[in-house]
């Protein structure tokens, strides 16, 4: 496993995804269990990067690896790439969440529930909050691709050929899909500090 900071991205190789994934399609409780442990840190990051409503983030973490559990027993062996299925899945979740909330109008508190950590002052917690708040608004605002593009680069660290890959995309459209995804954020961020 190598560490990256505080993100951490395994190492196994494509044998033994694929003998682990094997496992877990005939239910073997082990595999499971350690597909869980592998794979809900990257989705839960992934979710949560995309989401500030931490309850939201657990819930739909927890329904992606229902989601598996349900594609294992109905593809058996036909999921080939496990953490492309699973971010897809996240992906999914995520979009049908924002499509809910939106139909219904929620508003969301403007902390929604995050925590800072360390020491600063309340006044530095305070901007820290409303900063992470705007930048969430804007992150709202942007596509669905958009969005997927940049919480597959930055939350998950992924190179452009990974995200390409996990996407469906040429790395080219990678690249300006996620050009074009910074330019909007950087213009709206603009755009909310001038009102």
């Amino acid at each position: 496993m190598l560490t990256m900071g505080i993100f951490t991205r395994q190492t196994n190789t494509p044998a033994e995804a694929d003998v682990l994934l094997d496992s877990a399609g005939r239910m073997d409780g082990q595999a499971l269990a350690e597909l869980h442990d592998r794979y809900y840190p990257v989705v839960r990051r992934y979710v949560g990067y995309r989401l500030g409503d931490l309850e939201a983030v657990e819930d739909i973490t927890a329904e992606t690896f229902l989601q598996l559990l349900d594609g294992l027993q109905k593809r058996g062996g036909q999921i080939r790439d496990l953490r492309a299925y699973l971010l897809g899945m996240a992906s999914h979740l995520v979009n049908d969440h924002l499509r809910r909330r939106y139909r219904r109008g929620e508003q969301t508190l403007a902390g929604e529930h995050e925590e800072i950590i360390g020491d600063a002052s309340p006044e530095q917690d305070a901007d820290e909050r409303s900063q992470q708040q705007a930048v969430r608004l804007a992150l709202r605002r942007l596509t669905a691709d958009q969005q997927h593009v940049l919480a597959l680069r930055f939350s998950q660290e992924l190179s452009l050929e990974e995200t390409a890959r996990l996407m469906g995309k040429s790395v080219g459209a990678v690249k300006v899909l996620q050009f074009r995804a910074i330019a909007s954020l950087r213009r709206l961020l603009d755009e909310a500090s001038a009102i």
